[in-house]
């Protein structure tokens, strides 16, 4: 489907979401019966509008974006008793294959010595320098938009992040955060360490030639930053559509999970947490409920920071969890599960967090202990002595403090 065609869509899924989410929607029972005599299928219509809305939940996850919470509500409220929704799944799994392949394809054109076009958006040659005809210039526009409309269709939901990253690990290994220097000398990548003060780490590339280097700051304290710093800069360079960035990256911007961080800055976290941290050394992770103990774990299993393990944990947990980075007392971002399904306050912590303490040097549990959900949580729909759990890090050389959330028991009102 085109993209102005899928844009609306989603748009009406959203705002379907949000009435299924209001307390005053039309009867259930009602609904049925003017769907029924309308000639529509209400479960299948229902199982539909599931698998429709999961979908556009998984893209935004990806692309790190916020989802609305209505939209989540009524992904619950319309989750199929039977199992239904795995109709849907087999559709998709061609898609996924040939998604594979494309991005096995793009890694092996970065490792080629050719030249090749800087994304995947259509690229043209023409034969003559001069201006076209316009009934040319309309022919060509036209197969063009017909080119981009079949790949789109084969490849709706394309995460290029996920799939260059899933490739990159097939082709270097498991291991390959331990070689990080040598895989970008195959890229054509020079990895140089010199101190800075304003950057954690710059690409440096020269347009339309397969060579680059790579600069870390070498005044970084920990070996788990500069890794991932460097993880961050190959993303730069191999992920499609980022040719064009050159930037030097900040401090504030490696590591950092803020929904409205500049998106090429997202990708490329996204991308270093993939390689680091793979999925397939996750699983006995995330199969127990989040602590600080299995993002320890997570950290010295993978050498990474205890930031960017405590939120490689929280995407991939089933469980109900966040993890909140606040610095000078202040919430700066959060990254919530899948299902976590609440919004997350900003700004000052409040005084009843076990964050609070660690501020003013306080001793804190060394576990998941329970404190008042409006702590953290926007009071609106928490029933009254709803609780949170909590655990919270001090991180003194950033003047900062990790906070992991766990909802045990629903803290929403009950209807």
């Amino acid at each position: 489907m085109s993209k102005h065609n899928n844009e609306p869509l989603a748009e009406d899924i959203v705002r379907l979401a949000d009435s299924l989410a209001d307390d005053n929607a039309t009867n259930d029972d009602e609904l049925r019966r003017q769907l029924q005599e309308s000639g529509i299928d209400p479960d299948a219509l229902r199982a539909r509008f599931h698998h429709s809305a999961t979908q556009i939940v998984k893209r935004e996850q990806a692309a790190s974006r916020p989802v609305p919470l209505a939209l989540q509500q009524a992904i619950e409220a319309t989750r199929p008793a039977d199992g239904s929704e795995d109709q849907f799944e087999d559709q998709s799994e061609n898609q996924s294959v040939t998604a594979i392949r494309i991005a096995d394809h793009w890694l092996d054109r970065l490792l080629s010595p050719l030249r090749f076009p800087s994304n995947l958006e259509t690229a043209r040659a023409y034969r003559k320098s001069s201006q076209l005809a316009k009934s040319d210039q309309q022919q060509l526009d036209h197969l063009e938009s017909e080119l981009n409309e079949r790949v789109k269709k084969t490849n709706p939901d394309l995460d290029l992040v996920a799939l260059v990253s899933e490739s990159f690990l097939r082709r270097f290994g498991l291991d390959s955060r331990d070689r990080l220097t040598e895989i970008a000398e195959e890229f054509g990548i020079d990895v140089l360490y010199r101190p800075a003060e304003s950057y954690d780490g710059a690409l440096l590339r020269i347009r339309d030639v397969q060579r680059g280097c790579i600069v870390i700051n070498s005044r970084i304290r920990e070996e788990s930053r500069k890794r991932f710093t460097l993880a961050h800069e190959i993303g730069h360079f191999v992920l499609p559509g980022q040719q064009e960035v050159s930037a030097p990256c900040k401090q504030q911007r490696i590591e950092n999970w803020e929904a409205d961080l500049y998106r090429p800055e997202l990708e490329a976290n996204r991308f270093a947490a993939e390689i680091l941290m793979p999925r397939a050394l996750m699983a006995e992770f995330v199969q127990s409920e989040p602590s600080l103990e299995s993002i320890r774990s997570i950290a010295q299993l993978c050498g990474t920071s205890l930031t960017a393990s405590a939120v490689r944990l929280i995407t991939l947990t089933p469980h109900r969890a966040a993890v909140v980075w606040s610095q000078d007392q202040k919430i700066l971002w959060s990254k919530p599960s899948a299902g976590f399904v609440r919004w997350i306050r900003k700004g000052e912590v409040r005084e009843n967090s076990f964050a609070a303490q660690c501020y003013r040097k306080q001793i804190v549990p060394d576990r998941l202990a329970p404190v008042p959900a409006s702590a953290w949580l926007h009071e609106k729909g928490l029933r009254e002595g709803a609780q949170i759990w909590e655990q919270s890090v001090g991180l003194k050389n950033y003047g900062a403090v990790l906070s992991l959330l766990v909802i045990v028991e629903a803290v929403e009102k009950r209807k």
